[in-house]
């Protein structure tokens, strides 16, 4: 079954974020740095990343959506960095949305996740 994959370093952010993608059963998977991602990225079935911008040992959520793309993974900024410039970059690089912490609704947000993952899971089946 395809996953959510949730990557912070705030284990807090990505406890809330697996229980509120847990009250509608859609499964999650986390790391907390890149290193912990990459691997989960070989190992499961990901259709969609959910990434913070600042990660762990000077790496950024950047090098998560360069790893994602290199898989034709789409990739979902979650972050604290409210500069327009960190989410022209993103976009430009090919993420898909971007959110600032705190600025939304976390159900509409889980909500439009699960609708992009199923998604991508309906147009991989068709391929």
């Amino acid at each position: 079954m395809k996953k959510i994959l949730l990557v912070d370093d705030d284990m807090a952010t990505l406890q809330g974020l697996q229980m509120c993608f847990g009250s509608k059963n859609f499964p999650t998977i986390s790391a907390t740095n890149v290193s912990a991602a990459k691997q989960l990225f070989d190992t499961e079935d990901i259709s969609l990343v959910c990434t913070d911008w600042d990660l762990p040992g000077g790496k950024t959520g950047l090098d998560i959506l360069t790893y994602a793309r290199e898989r034709n993974i789409p990739v979902v900024f979650l972050t604290g960095h409210d500069e327009d410039s960190y989410e022209k970059i993103a976009l430009e690089k090919g993420a898909v949305r971007y959110y600032i912490k705190g600025q939304f609704s976390y159900l509409k947000f889980r909500d439009d996740l699960i609708e992009l993952a199923n998604k991508i899971g309906r147009a991989s089946c068709r391929e």
